[in-house]
């Protein structure tokens, strides 16, 4: 980001990573972010509800708009889009909530392990024109159909076909996956226990989750 482009100086809380170190940190305004660092996230709106500070997240290209807890104990969001180049061609986005807490503890750990349990929204191009019931059968390297510890639901969801099933592994996991306007949505909530805060956050999140 350029310091000196003075009409791009908004007062807006944007979180930015630094690419030679990985830390990550947030401005509140778009001109505080230093030159070379990656803006992690743009164009969000910010609002009270229920005395937290929560920000809404909106792709109009990808029709899709949801919203997250900020503070107190809230998530940061993060684009892993580049780490599909070489797996997955039909990739259009891949945005991960972490607790921001558990986040940076990760970045600042120097022994290996595991990313914390995140909340996460995978999109992609139905590029073989399935149902939503078919790519979860064929896309089985991505949807985990085969650790299922559920029935595979169709439902519903905004005003879309989708299907939804738990899986099991390292972590527990509730998946929902919608077909609409020629994307799959592959939504991904995982979690420790059943009354961990992310799942309570993600049954939360999908309260507030829209296709369009």
């Amino acid at each position: 980001m350029d310091k000196n482009r003075g009409e791009n100086c908004v007062e807006v809380l944007t979180d930015a990573r630094n690419p030679e170190t990985g830390e990550i940190k947030e401005f509140s305004n778009l001109c505080d972010i230093p030159k070379g660092w990656d803006v992690l996230e743009t164009d969000r709106e910010q609002f009270e509800r229920n005395n937290q500070s929560w920000t809404r997240y909106r792709n109009d290209d990808l029709g899709v708009r949801f919203e997250y807890r900020l503070d107190p104990d809230g998530y940061i969001l993060i684009d892993s889009r580049s780490e599909w180049v070489n797996e997955n061609k039909d990739v259009v986005e891949s945005l991960h909530l972490f607790n921001k807490k558990e986040y940076k503890e990760l970045l600042a750990s120097d022994i290996p392990r595991e990313y914390p349990p995140s909340i996460s929204v995978l999109i992609f191009k139905n590029s073989k024109n399935y149902s939503v019931k078919e790519w979860i059968e064929k896309e089985k390297m991505i949807s985990n159909i085969e650790f299922a510890v559920s029935e595979i639901e169709e439902i519903d969801f905004s005003g879309s076909p989708a299907v939804k099933y738990k899986i099991s592994g390292l972590y527990e996991n509730e998946i929902l996956v919608v077909l609409n306007n020629g994307l799959i949505y592959y939504i991904d909530g995982a979690y420790l226990q059943e009354d961990s805060q992310i799942r309570k956050d993600f049954v939360e999140m999908l309260n507030y989750f829209s296709l369009y």
